[in-house]
């Protein structure tokens, strides 16, 4: 199986070699600069002007940004069995809205107000060792009206296709066209995926859904979803280990957790699907709930899936994949304010910062690689990610850097990320010792900029000895 590539290829794909070349060159300045803030990415002011005109230029288009990241992920993907998690966020620009030209790519990203655009994320990952393989879809839109005025109700029943909540079957069909080569996908989504003409028209011998309940949906013998569930016997039990959490005032503690699981036929809803399809849909529904726990803290998650569910073993797994989901989101808190601050843009046109956010999802790709491998025995090869010369520098940064004790060496094979995972957290503050909390993508992202600074001084020590 060949290598991960996570370094963008822009050869054919922009058809002006000048502005493939200033592509790769921007694409090296946010990797080595880890910023989306231009005059922070770039050395001199001749290479900030080259960088605003490729951003403003409209020979340059967001979908042959988007096609060279998708089409290498399908090269990544060959011959793995893939996790692809989806999910959206907005992007929020109001801050700066006096400085950014109308009618320029942004529009609303909340019902009634915010200046800013959407995006709907597929995050693919390996789902043998969970090391990233990149991006195979990408959608970038704003709303142009009001979600939430008298039109919700017409909106209900109108044909799936024409809603924004589309977004999810028409990802779930791009996954499947771009990691044709792949040898099985499990696609996972949040509540908002919870769609019926998805379960009907997404899965097939090669393809399964994972996705968290939205609704309490009516079966095809007239009972409810959720009381099908309730009558269910529990099937086995696990612990379930949380963190503290000082925004919500709670500290770390250990629940025990309930698995219920039951084969579903669930009924077609009375309006608003798509004609053509199918009366009723045989799924699996898993639920996990905390033990003696009915208060509305209580945690319970219930999953619908199309994988067959017949033991505990097969039901924890699925509740295991759904929970990768987590990664979606702290890649999306790294894009804004503590990591990239892709929201703090000066930018003048909407266009030109929806172009740098797709730049920057590529820089982000190798903070959460190292984020992934954090910890792991089995991560992939560090090749994949650090060249020679970076590797050799980690190897003295380990050795002439970090303070060493018996309980803050580094445990992890020198080949493998982990190894310099755990090394760049240490640079981004991280204690190394099992008290210590683990680091997080923005540790991981301090990490990583303190490395290349030591690294660029590095270069310039051994240049000239």
């Amino acid at each position: 199986m060949e290598h991960i590539k996570q370094k963008p290829d822009f050869e054919g794909i922009l058809g002006d070699k000048r502005l493939e070349r200033r592509a790769e060159m921007i694409s090296s300045s946010l990797l080595v600069s880890r910023s989306s803030i231009i005059h922070s990415a770039t050395k001199s002011e001749a290479e900030q002007k080259g960088f605003y005109r490729f951003l403003g230029n409209e020979s340059v288009k967001e979908s042959s940004l988007i096609s060279e990241m998708t089409q290498r992920c399908s090269k990544n993907a060959v011959g793995r069995e893939v996790l692809v998690i989806q999910d959206s966020s907005s992007m929020g620009l109001s801050k700066n809205a006096k400085n950014i030209k109308p009618a320029s790519g942004l529009g609303l990203v909340g019902n009634k107000l915010g200046l800013g655009f959407l995006s709907h994320v597929s995050l693919v990952l390996d789902a043998n060792n969970e090391s990233i393989l990149g991006f195979c879809d990408l959608q970038l839109w704003n709303r142009t009206s009001d979600k939430s005025n008298n039109t919700t109700r017409i909106y209900k029943t109108e044909p799936i296709e024409e809603k924004e909540s589309y977004k999810w079957i028409k990802a779930s069909n791009k996954a499947k066209e771009n990691l044709a080569q792949a040898t099985h996908i499990t696609i996972i989504q949040d509540r908002e995926g919870d769609i019926y003409e998805q379960f009907c028209l997404i899965p097939d011998h090669r393809t399964s859904l994972i996705i968290r309940s939205r609704d309490n949906r009516r079966l095809a013998d007239g009972s409810k979803l959720y009381s099908v569930l309730k009558e269910a016997p529990v099937l086995g039990e696990y612990l379930l280990s949380l963190p503290a959490d000082l925004r919500k005032n709670k500290n770390k503690r250990v629940v025990e957790m309930e698995v219920r699981y039951q084969k579903v036929s669930i009924k077609k809803p009375t309006k608003g699907v798509s004609k053509g399809i199918i009366e009723e849909k045989e799924l699996y529904v898993i639920e996990v709930k905390e033990k003696n726990n009915d208060t509305k803290d209580c945690i319970c998650w219930r999953l619908l899936t199309d994988q067959v569910t017949l033991s505990l073993e097969e039901a924890l797994m699925v509740v295991y994949r759904y929970k990768q989901r987590w990664y979606i989101e702290q890649l999306f808190r790294l894009l804004k304010k503590q990591g990239f601050q892709i929201e703090d843009s000066p930018l003048e046109t909407g266009w030109a910062i929806r172009k740098l956010f797709i730049l920057v999802l590529n820089t982000a790709l190798r903070v959460m690689q190292l984020y992934l491998a954090y910890g792991k025995e089995d991560s992939q090869e560090i090749s994949e990610v650090f060249d020679h010369q970076e590797i050799h520098c980690l190897t003295a940064i380990e050795k002439n850097h970090l303070p060493k004790t018996n309980k803050t060496s580094n445990p992890y094979s020198k080949n493998k990320l982990s190894w310099a995972s755990w090394i760049i957290a240490r640079l981004g503050g991280w204690k190394g010792n099992c008290k210590s909390q683990l680091a997080g993508p923005i540790i991981i992202k301090r990490g990583l900029d303190k490395f290349e600074n030591i690294y660029q001084g590095w270069k310039l020590a051994a240049f000239e000895t």
